[in-house]
């Protein structure tokens, strides 16, 4: 965790000379963020679901084309891979979820272990955006990701002082 901690600093200090946000602005974000984010979850279930049917219909369309066209063409890698970039999408997607999943009740009692998972999202959602941009060949998609996650940092890092360490209770003796 010392790792993602030097990590949080350095973006903070990337971000510090940017403007901020109005006060009521963050303050409206910070307490409702819990519920923005578990739609959020609701959304991207529904889109998981999507893309898994999307990844059904490709292999299946794949399959009839190869056995229809096999005779006169040979079956074209671009359309399997195509199902590999699909998949990986589809397992970035589900660790996305579980993880924002976990991070609605610590968001909804304004605890720093909410916005530190959701930190790790926006680390996760870099990483995802590098290796989606090299296994598709999209590097326009390189740069419309990393205006996302710049954004989404920026907003992160704007209701930051919200969210506090709850330290754990000890048991009277």
């Amino acid at each position: 965790m010392k790792v993602i901690d030097q990590l949080e600093s350095k973006v903070l200090d990337w971000l510090k000379p940017l403007p901020h946000l109005p006060t009521n602005v963050t303050k409206w974000v910070s307490t409702n963020l819990w519920w923005i984010t578990l739609v959020g979850v609701i959304a991207s279930v529904i889109g998981v679901i999507v893309l898994f049917v999307t990844v059904l219909t490709a292999i299946s369309l794949i399959g009839a084309t190869s056995s229809f066209y096999g005779y006169y063409y040979t079956t074209s890698s671009y359309n399997w891979w195509s199902v590999v970039v699909l998949i990986v999408s589809i397992l970035f997607m589900i660790a996305t979820i579980v993880f924002t999943a976990m991070a609605v009740n610590p968001l909804k009692k304004m605890d720093k272990k909410g916005w530190n998972i959701l930190f790790l999202l926006e680390v996760i959602s870099a990483a995802y955006m590098i290796i989606n941009a090299v296994i598709s060949l999209n590097f326009l998609g390189l740069i419309s990701g990393a205006i996302g996650v710049a954004i989404g940092a920026y907003l992160l890092y704007e209701i930051r002082s919200y969210f506090i360490t709850v330290a754990k209770a000890v048991p009277a003796k």
